[in-house]
């Protein structure tokens, strides 16, 4: 007999959860598309499988330059329409981009036109510029959860998170609810540009999360591992070996109080903006 897993309704209005990973390290395509494929395939595609079935759209055609060195105009969308997708497919398009480039998949409405409010994303940012990070980025509307995220549902999202910072050997990560921005809410509040937040990307966390992955600078600043480990006011503190740290703030997703979030904001201080 299965277990109903999901929080109590009522159901509160619709918000997006996002999850980022940094990282200054070569990318392994081959297995970043294998995490990748296995992420959409379990995490996102059972939101909205009518939608998930084909690659239509692949932009190679960008060329990075001193204004434009990423984002809009440069990315690729992989935009899904009918069909199916596979990870023969994902793996090709990854080994057909150029090395500089983001790839962002986008849920499709009946028209062909990206959702905003009601879909889901995610995005990979490759760069060969040592100096500047690639990106890791998922992002689900709540919506498609039916208001209300169950503890199986975060758990795939913490598992995506652990297993993906091994596999990019990732400086910091997050998973929050409720930003969909490319700044964090920490970075805006702040008053920080993304430019100085990716460059300080190993150094300085991005801000205080739900979850909060600590690179091992950022935890070797706070003291080491097992500071973090016995200081940290979370929920659930996990060493993830290599110098890297995961901070659960609290059981769930959906219930992050402010005297928590403050607690969590003074911890990290010495490695905020």
């Amino acid at each position: 007999m299965s277990t109903d897993l999901t929080l109590p309704r009522p159901v509160s209005p619709p918000h997006v959860v996002r999850l980022e990973l940094d990282t200054f390290s070569g990318v392994d395509r081959p297995a970043l598309a294998a995490w990748f494929g296995s992420l959409f395939t379990d995490l996102l595609a059972p939101l909205c499988p009518a939608s998930v079935e084909e690659l239509v759209a692949v932009a190679r055609d960008y060329t990075p330059s001193d204004t434009t060195p990423w984002g809009p105009p440069g990315y690729a969308r992989l935009l899904l329409s009918t069909g199916e997708f596979t990870l023969p497919s994902w793996t090709a398009a990854l080994a057909d981009l150029p090395p500089f480039l983001r790839v962002q998949l986008v849920r499709l409405d009946f028209q062909g036109l990206p959702l905003v409010e009601d879909g889901w994303s995610a995005e990979v940012l490759i760069k060969d510029d040592p100096a500047f990070p690639h990106q890791v980025v998922v992002t689900a509307s709540r919506s498609l959860f039916g208001g209300w995220i169950s503890l199986a549902a975060q758990q795939g999202w913490l598992s995506a998170l652990r297993s993906g910072a091994a596999l990019v050997r990732a400086c910091g990560g997050w998973i929050t609810l409720d930003r969909a921005g490319v700044r964090t809410a920490h970075e805006v509040a702040a008053g920080v540009g993304l430019d100085e937040s990716l460059f300080m990307a190993a150094e300085l966390a991005r801000g205080p999360h739900w979850a909060t992955l600590l690179g091992p600078r950022q935890v070797a600043a706070l003291g080491g591992v097992q500071e973090v480990c016995s200081s940290a006011p979370c929920f659930s503190v996990q060493d993830l070996g290599g110098g890297r740290i995961l901070l659960q703030l609290t059981e769930h997703l959906d219930d992050v109080p402010e005297d928590a979030l403050r607690a969590l904001t003074e911890f990290l201080r010495p490695v905020l903006h």
